[in-house]
């Protein structure tokens, strides 16, 4: 028995319903603040403004669509933060990728979800060989660098100047630990007091890269490990 004229106009009427809701899915804001706060902030690649940044994205990119016609976020999303002065921190915004399909089945692909809609992302400084800062940030707060300004002052002798390390991969994103500390994502560009340092890239499937580098002063050095399949 085929379907009534009127049970197919309901269907369509039902259809339209949730098309101009979808229409109208409401935006969240999208938060990023860093201390210290002014740093540059580029999403995946692009400059788009200073910290405390905010940017509106539709609610689907935060939480899971209700419907196919919801707004959906079908990318990775990356932030790298940077200011002078300090060790840039690149951060993967999104979890993902995750399935959908349509109502009949047909249709289907992926998405991607923003982890929260505020991000706060500490900087470390680069090193204290040009002078004592102001004041430092940690957990507890803002402490003056005077207090600590006999505990540096051996760092200082330690380090005689700084060179640049720039570091990419394939694939990118892969993790960067120098001296066994994590110091961000690929690529990257580093700060590093002259001297030896155990540079070391990850990447979850991979296998690890590692090398002893020399760092000599104002120098400017470039890495571009190939990670290998994990056996």
């Amino acid at each position: 028995m085929q379907p009534s004229r009127h049970n197919c106009l309901y269907a369509s009427f039902a259809l339209a319903i949730l098309f101009l809701a979808a229409l109208r899915t409401p935006a969240e804001t999208l938060t990023i603040t860093s201390s210290p706060p002014g740093a540059t902030v580029e999403i995946d690649g692009l400059a788009a403004g200073d910290t405390p940044y905010k940017t509106d994205y539709p609610d689907g990119y935060f939480h899971k669509p209700h419907t196919v016609f919801g707004s959906r976020l079908d990318h990775s999303v990356s932030v790298k933060i940077s200011k002078e002065g300090y060790l840039s921190q690149r951060v993967t915004l999104t979890n993902g990728p995750f399935e959908w399909s349509g109502l009949t089945g047909r249709r289907h692909g992926s998405y991607f979800l923003l982890k929260t809609d505020h991000f706060k992302i500490q900087l470390d400084p680069i090193s204290y060989g040009g002078g004592e800062p102001a004041e430092t940030i940690d957990n507890d707060g803002p402490m003056r660098g005077a207090a600590r300004a006999a505990d540096r002052e051996s760092d200082d002798k330690a380090r005689p100047g700084t060179g640049s390390v720039a570091i990419a991969s394939d694939p990118a994103g892969a993790e960067i630990y120098v001296d066994g500390k994590f110091v961000g994502q690929t690529p990257s560009t580093l700060s590093l007091a002259s001297g030896s340092h155990r540079i070391e890239v990850k990447s979850k499937g991979k296998q690890s890269w590692e090398r002893n580098l020399d760092v000599m002063k104002d120098s400017q050095l470039t890495l571009h490990p190939t990670l290998e399949q994990s056996p």
